[in-house]
């Protein structure tokens, strides 16, 4: 009998605890949009260097939007290499927001600066601020790269 009793309440909990998550949920899923701002870079660098550099010097901020927020992204490269990739903004909009962002954050920015780029893996548990990050640190690497960067919407300052 105390078994039966244990198990409604555990299942009513559960029940009520999906239901209050699936109410938090936004209502759009869909892609992330892409904004980016230039704060600073080396103007000297026009053309590719003959060096195996893929970045050129500079800290660029940019932005992306995810269904439960803005995650903004400032990225500094120096001779080529990426020295800091910072998340200075991520949703922030309920507890539940913030004590998932800022761990996947931190493992993001260690995983870029191990890698040296933005393919990396996402944090299971954290997937919108993961790819938000993500979408963020390539558009701000796009803006500092060699190559032509890929579509990207710019913001003036």
């Amino acid at each position: 009998m105390r078994r039966l009793a244990l198990l409604v309440v555990a299942t009513a909990l559960i029940a009520v605890l999906v239901v209050v998550r699936q109410h938090d949920a936004p209502a759009h899923k869909g892609p992330a949009a892409i904004y980016s701002t230039i704060t600073h870079a080396s103007s000297s660098a026009t053309s590719a260097p003959t060096t195996s550099a893929r970045y050129r010097s500079g800290t660029v901020t940019a932005a992306a939007h995810t269904p439960f927020g803005d995650i903004r992204v400032r990225v500094t490269v120096a001779h080529g290499r990426i020295i800091h990739a910072r998340a200075i903004e991520v949703p922030h909009g309920n507890p539940m927001d913030v004590s998932l962002s800022k761990p996947a954050v931190r493992t993001l920015e260690q995983e870029v600066l191990h890698t040296q780029s933005a393919q990396v893996d996402t944090v299971s548990g954290a997937t919108y601020t993961s790819v938000g990050y993500l979408t963020s640190l390539q558009a701000a690497l796009d803006r500092l790269s060699y190559t032509a960067p890929s579509r990207v919407t710019t913001t003036p300052s």
